[in-house]
């Protein structure tokens, strides 16, 4: 059946946001590592840079005319100009690329009527929704349309982008003067990529009336942006510059001159074998293992070099860096959440600053109860009033007076006043601010609900879980102490048993063994054979939820090896519809079927989940009850710690099969929600996986009326005991 797609586009642009020029022509990244450009700015500061410029416009209007180009100095593409001041829907791969282009270019330099949003249907946004990879080249390898051109690549990075000046070519940029045989190139490539992007569309299942209403309010959201506390980020910068120099300064003297910076790291291991310590490679989790043990082993000088560079390596402070790049001029972050960028589950990912994985740590803070300020803890006195430290009370983690403390500090752009205040390491300091940076624009406050346990209560209500179902029910009531009480056969309400219901909640839900509760920090409260113990009686405390899991063999008698084979729970009903194309299984509220070589999984909501080419090999079962199936499914790897980047054939299993159904069941209930806080007057400018942070005018809405619209339930999810709550003020906090 030949599907009717809409007129589709693709732009060609050239800008040198993402790169610094010098005035001597030297061209290098402004970013700390990685590339410039694009990648390090993020579409809206790319778009909105004075330099941004049209190379070509390819479309094709449906018309009967074919594929048709634009180049600035040609008169204007007068019929579809018109097509898009009509309202007509046009498309794209990746199409929010477009709508920048168009409204920040075309519209601004060359008069173009705005193209606005919901005239917008995007194709990667198709790909990404039916689990296929996000890029266009990555797309057409997997399904065998019209390949990408391999020149692509070549030219983008000559033609697109400044370089430094040479002696043959003075100028920071080709132009269709010095390089006509590649602008040529450069046009078929544009026109090659629309022809690609119409043969994938053609393939792939348009998005459903309710998933395009969740993916237009992605759109809004990631083009209102988030206010950003430029004052404190530019003094925070000052302050990292300030740190840099100090301890890069103090890393030369302890070397002796061998390293100079930090980020000198094969000079640095060169230097660490020289003191009798060999490190095999020089990745954060090595040095970080090396550190944390090293204190008992590691030579002073040795200790103190590897702290350094851990300090100034950390993932969090580069953060600020991101931060002030991608900020646009008007001091809003745009542009950060990806339409259905985590695997399989549907859920966002995070692009650029990465806003969903901020940390939310900061260093150790006590408040002073004569004064009452936080500061950093000092065996004399307060560092701020200068009373007797005893009468000082360490605060309940990091709080929002501890951040609203650290900033004032900060915004001295003084290091030694940092350090003063808070002692011991700055950078912790400025890592602890970061959430804090994000903050609600002039005459406006945030507004942030979160759902409570929302993943534990979909996998409680899924499973059956009777006495989860009745925890969440019941107000005041804490899963993470009847969990630990459960575990232990008593009731607690120890607070260190809390922290270990917490790791045991976190871990087990989805069948992780020990390693996954060391690393949710079990190892700090037990040993392995404690930890063990405490897995085996989660999963006794839950059977439902193991159940749900699902598996091939069933204990059938009284004897430790009475089993016979048996398909249950996710594991099996995925098995049996891959065994039998055709047919439907179901376990409780979720259905399984194999249709045009995909295994479907279909959540409550009536979404989809896609498992391309499932397939069956016969293996041997771990606990040795005799031979058993393992599931394997083409897929796209984005993590390089479960094995290569790419396309590859990927195993799952039961506990993943549940884990994915989950999270999916969880991002549905938060973007139902997020489209129902659009629509009621709660403009939403960050989310996370369980939170939604909307910015209002001082004085209107209120986190009741806000939660309520958060925690509305579906037909679907009726009785589920969907609970929410959260805070109301000026910067973004986590409490």
């Amino acid at each position: 059946m030949t599907v009717a797609l809409p007129p589709s586009m693709d732009f060609e642009t050239y800008s040198e946001a993402g790169f610094i020029l010098e005035p001597g022509g030297k061209v290098y990244s402004a970013a700390k590592s990685g590339k410039g450009g694009l990648p390090a700015v993020g579409t809206p500061v790319y778009a909105s840079h004075p330099s941004t410029d049209i190379l070509c416009l390819y479309y094709d209007l449906r018309d009967g005319r074919g594929r048709q180009g634009w180049m600035p100095g040609m008169p204007s593409p007068y019929e579809l100009l018109e097509y898009v001041a009509s309202g007509g829907p046009i498309e794209a791969f990746n199409i929010t690329f477009e709508w920048w282009i168009w409204n920040m270019v075309a519209v601004r330099r060359y008069g173009w009527p705005p193209l606005q949003l919901d005239q917008c249907h995007c194709v990667m946004a198709k790909c990404r929704r039916y689990s296929l990879p996000g890029a266009l080249g990555n797309v057409t390898k997997v399904m065998g349309t019209a390949p990408k051109d391999k020149e692509g690549g070549r030219l983008i990075q000559k033609l697109t982008r400044p370089h430094t000046p040479t002696k043959n070519r003075p100028a920071v940029r080709w132009t269709t003067a010095t390089a006509w045989e590649d602008f040529q190139a450069l046009y078929k490539y544009c026109d090659g990529d629309v022809l690609a992007e119409d043969e994938v569309s053609e393939r792939v299942p348009d998005l459903s009336a309710h998933e395009r209403d969740i993916w237009l309010a992605d759109q809004y959201i990631n083009a209102r942006g988030v206010q950003v506390d430029t004052v404190t980020l530019e003094a925070a910068l000052s302050i990292l510059a300030q740190a840099e120099a100090k301890y890069n300064a103090e890393l030369a003297e302890l070397t002796g001159g061998a390293v100079l910076a930090a980020t000198e790291l094969g000079k640095l291991q060169e230097w660490l074998a020289d003191q009798g310590v060999n490190m095999p490679n020089m990745q954060k989790q090595t040095i970080d293992d090396t550190v944390s043990t090293g204190s008992a082993w590691l030579p002073g000088p040795a200790l103190r070099a590897l702290e350094i560079r851990q300090l100034l390596g950390s993932a969090n402070i580069k953060k600020l860096h991101s931060l002030k790049l991608q900020t646009n001029h008007d001091g809003r972050l745009r542009g950060q959440y990806m339409y259905c960028g985590a695997d399989r589950s549907g859920r966002w990912s995070s692009s650029g600053v990465q806003l969903q994985n901020l940390t939310g740590k900061g260093p150790d803070a006590w408040r002073c109860s004569e004064c009452g300020e936080v500061s950093g803890r000092n065996e004399g006195e307060c560092r701020r009033c200068g009373q007797w430290a005893g009468l000082m009370e360490r605060t309940d983690g990091w709080t929002i007076e501890g951040t609203e403390a650290a900033i004032e500090d900060i915004r001295t752009g003084d290091l030694a006043t940092v350090e003063r205040m808070w002692g011991g390491d700055p950078l912790t300091v400025l890592c602890g601010v970061l959430r804090g940076l994000l903050t609600a624009k002039p005459g406006h406050e945030l507004i942030c609900v979160d759902f409570s346990a929302i993943e534990a209560v979909v996998a409680a209500c899924i499973a059956r879980c009777q006495w989860r179902i009745d925890v969440f029910n019941t107000p005041g009531s804490d899963i993470y102490l009847e969990s630990i009480s459960r575990i232990k056969g008593q009731q607690t309400t120890d607070s260190t048993d809390r922290a270990i219901g917490k790791v045991a909640e976190l871990s087990s839900g989805y069948g992780g063994w020990i390693g996954a509760w060391v690393a949710f920090g079990a190892e700090k409260y037990m040993d392995e054979a404690e930890i063990k113990a405490a897995i085996l009686a989660w999963r006794e405390a839950s059977p439902e939820i193991v159940e749900a899991w699902g598996g091939q063999y069933v204990h059938c008698g009284p004897g430790k090896w009475d089993y016979r084979p048996e398909l249950f729970g996710f594991e099996g009903m995925a098995i049996s519809a891959i065994l039998q194309p055709g047919l439907v299984f179901r376990y409780t509220d979720i259905e399984f079927f194999v249709e045009g070589d995909i295994l479907h999984v279909r959540l409550p909501s009536g979404r989809d989940l896609h498992y391309h080419q499932p397939r069956l090999s016969i293996v041997r079962d771990r606990l040795n009850r005799g031979d058993c199936y393992q599931i394997t499914f083409m897929g796209y790897n984005s993590n390089a710690m479960k094995g290569p980047i790419g396309w590859h054939r990927l195993e799952t299993f039961g506990g993943r099969l549940f884990e994915n159904g989950s999270q999916a069941i969880a991002r549905d209930l938060q973007a139902d929600a997020m489209v129902r806080c659009e629509r009621r007057g709660y403009p939403v400018v960050m989310h996370l996986h369980d939170e939604i942070i909307a910015e209002v005018p001082i004085g209107q809405g209120s986190l009741a009326e806000m939660t309520e619209i958060m925690i509305e339930r579906p037909a679907w999810a009726s009785w589920w005991p969907i609970r929410g709550a959260g805070w109301r003020g000026e910067r973004y906090r986590k409490d």
